[in-house]
C-alpha cells in the first residue's frame, strides 16, 4: 500500500519511494498498456514512457488525493500519444451501425485464460478499434471525452466502438469454430 509518506517522498524525488510506487503498480500499468498496443514491447515502451512521466510530473501531485487515478490517467495518456506517434492509426468517419452481439453462452473460465484471450483478441483488432473499444469499454470513457481525446467526431468514436466489437464476436466465432 501506498502511504501519504511515500507520496510525500516521490514528489520531493527520492528513489525508495519512487521503487515503491513503482512496484505497487507496474504490472496493472502493463496490463493497460497491453490493451492499447499492438505487441508486448510496445506496451513496455509505453510503460517505461508512462513511468517517465510520472517522474517528471513528480511535483504535482496532491499527496491528499489517492495516487491509483493519477498513475492510471498518465499511462492511458501516454498510450494515445504512443499510438499517434507510432501507429499509422486511421480512424473513419462513417455513421454505419453493426448489430449489437449478445453472448449468451455463460462459460466458466479461469481468470487469467480469459484476460490472455482479451488481450490476444484486442491486439488483432486494428489500431484505431482497439483505441476506442478500450477508451469505452474498459476506461469508461464517454464517446463525447473519446472524441475530444483523439481529436475525432462523437460519430467516429461510436462508429470505431461498434466495428470493433463486430470484429471481436467474429474473431470470437473464428476461433469457436476451430476448436
Amino acid at each position: 500500500m501506498i502511504t501519504k509518506e511515500v507520496i510525500i517522498g516521490f514528489s520531493k524525488g527520492e528513489k525508495a519511494a519512487f521503487d515503491k510506487i513503482y512496484a505497487a503498480f507496474s504490472a496493472s500499468m502493463f496490463g493497460i498498456c497491453l490493451r492499447y498496443a499492438r505487441c508486448r514491447d510496445d506496451a513496455q515502451d509505453i510503460l517505461q514512457e508512462s513511468f517517465i512521466k510520472l517522474y517528471n510530473s513528480r511535483e504535482t501531485i496532491n499527496p491528499e488525493l489517492p495516487i491509483a487515478p493519477w498513475v492510471k490517467t498518465i499511462t492511458i495518456r501516454t498510450a494515445l500519444n504512443y499510438i499517434k506517434k507510432n501507429y499509422s492509426t486511421i480512424l473513419i468517419d462513417d455513421e454505419m451501425r453493426f448489430d449489437k452481439a449478445v453472448f449468451e453462452e455463460d462459460i466458466e473460465v479461469d481468470k487469467q485464460v480469459l484476460m490472455d484471450k482479451l488481450i490476444t483478441i484486442l491486439q488483432h483488432l486494428p489500431d484505431g478499434y482497439r483505441t476506442v473499444f478500450n477508451l469505452y469499454t474498459i476506461d469508461n470513457l464517454t464517446h463525447k471525452e473519446i472524441s475530444a481525446y483523439l481529436e475525432i467526431s462523437e460519430g467516429t468514436s461510436k462508429s470505431q466502438y461498434f466495428k470493433a466489437k463486430k470484429m471481436i464476436q467474429e474473431l470470437l466465432t473464428a476461433e469457436k469454430q476451430m476448436l
